[in-house]
């Protein structure tokens, strides 16, 4: 999985991304989430935080990605941990590029293992769309770009 290349669909707009999205985000209600991962970088020895970020749950994944802290997008069943990330092709645009990256369990929610979706909500402002907050029975957390890196922060 190439994702600088993957299709993801941005959004800006909170009436647009809730047309296109509202139906996968209510199905979400009372599933489990199985775990929620990020991309690791193995030659750096930390998350690499340009990538978006999965949510895993018994009958499907939710990849969640924010760019320049106010476009959105969502992928729901097209990217999944059993493929490895890539995040430039073969040949890469960056001289001297090298990458090992791999999905891995996020550690600041790993909480939320096994927690029920109770609400999902966009987080926005005025023409910015900066993220998702996720209500659950343990508790919420929310993946946001915070300075232009997608992280997941525990409520």
């Amino acid at each position: 999985m190439i994702l600088t290349e993957f299709p993801f669909e941005y959004f800006s707009d909170k009436e647009l991304f809730s047309k296109r999205w509202a139906k996968t985000l209510s199905e979400l209600s009372e599933r489990r989430i199985v775990n929620i991962l990020g991309v690791w970088d193995e030659l750096d020895g930390e998350w690499f935080d340009d990538a978006p970020m999965l949510i895993e749950f018994e009958h499907g994944t939710l990849a969640v990605n924010v760019r320049s802290e106010k476009y959105l997008a969502l992928a729901w069943n097209e990217i999944f941990p059993t493929e490895k990330p890539r995040w430039f092709g073969d040949v890469p645009p960056i001289p001297d590029w090298h990458e090992n990256l791999f999905w891995r369990e996020y550690a600041p929610l790993s909480r939320f293992k096994g927690a029920e979706i109770l609400d999902v909500e966009i987080i926005d402002g005025e023409n910015v769309l900066n993220g998702m907050r996720f209500e659950t029975d343990v508790g919420g957390f929310s993946i946001i770009d915070n300075g232009d890196v997608i992280e997941g922060i525990p409520l």
